[in-house]
């Protein structure tokens, strides 16, 4: 065998030794399984904002003056004169619980703050400083009995819908569980849950444009405010690439935008859903 055939034998030797190496040398003893057989990955973050400067989400219309409403002074209710849908007008009448007990409990809290008053006006030059305690206890309990009193009725603290009532007559409110929502329906807005790349574009005063599918409206809005602080966190799970068995996770958080309407689709009302889209560039 002369010197060039020497050569190339020796070379083809040396690629099947290579291969014989790199097939053998991953596997793992008992099967052939990678001792990474589980490994966490979070997903990279996708850009943030649209090609064309916008970022997008979906959110529903809500109103922009909403206010649970409740007793101050639990009780038997008596009265509950709306029901929802109802319109009312600031300083209505809602509801209102039996204030026989409280009215009594006032009655005697008044004639103690009058004796009080009287025994502060008689007193000594060396009892004042005792008749005027007395004085402050009589009336602060007078003024604690009235507002009692005041907890037994809901009045409408604003013009607007009731848009959901607790309350039946008969049964037994306690004090400051929600009894009536009521809800300003004048004044609209719609919130979206944007991620948190996103939120990092937007801020209040931009031009957003908020498209109404099921009314088949579009209009011009405004960001009002963006959420300081996260309203939802959704993670997720799924295989990851590279063979083996390995599992990826990655974790949305999203806050809540604020955006005013310039103009009022017709149909729309309060969990309308919307898209909106910001204009951040």
């Amino acid at each position: 065998m002369n010197g060039s055939v020497k050569v190339a034998a020796l070379a083809v030797a040396l690629v099947l030794v290579g291969g014989l190496s790199g097939c053998s040398g991953g596997a793992e003893p008992g099967g052939g399984v990678s001792t990474a057989a589980t490994s966490v990955a979070t997903e990279a973050a996708e850009p943030a904002g649209g090609a064309d400067g916008t970022v997008s989400a979906s959110g529903t219309v809500e109103s922009a003056r909403v206010r649970s409403l409740s007793f101050g002074t639990g009780g038997v209710v008596t009265q509950v004169k709306v029901k929802a849908g109802d319109k009312v007008a600031k300083g209505d009448l809602l509801a209102a619980v039996d204030a026989t007990v409280p009215n009594e409990a006032l009655d005697a809290a008044y004639t103690a703050y009058v004796a009080a008053q009287d025994g502060y006006a008689e007193a000594e030059k060396g009892e004042k400083k005792r008749a005027y305690a007395q004085l402050v206890k009589a009336r602060n309990g007078y003024r604690a009995a009235r507002r009692a009193v005041e907890g037994t009725r809901i009045h409408a603290p604003f013009a607007g819908t009731v848009t959901s009532v607790t309350a039946t007559v008969d049964a037994e409110a306690q004090a400051g569980g929600a009894v009536v929502t009521l809800a300003d329906l004048t004044r609209l807005r719609v919130g979206a849950e944007f991620t948190e790349a996103d939120t990092a574009l937007v801020k209040a005063g931009q031009k957003a444009t908020v498209v109404f599918d099921s009314l088949d409206a579009t209009v011009k809005g405004e960001v009002v405010s963006v959420a300081p602080t996260p309203v939802s966190a959704a993670s997720t799970t799924g295989a990851g690439g590279g063979g083996g068995f390995q599992q990826s996770a990655t974790s949305v958080v999203r806050y809540e935008v604020l955006v005013s309407l310039s103009s009022r689709p017709k149909g729309i009302r309060s969990g309308t859903p919307a898209t909106v889209e910001i204009t951040t560039g």
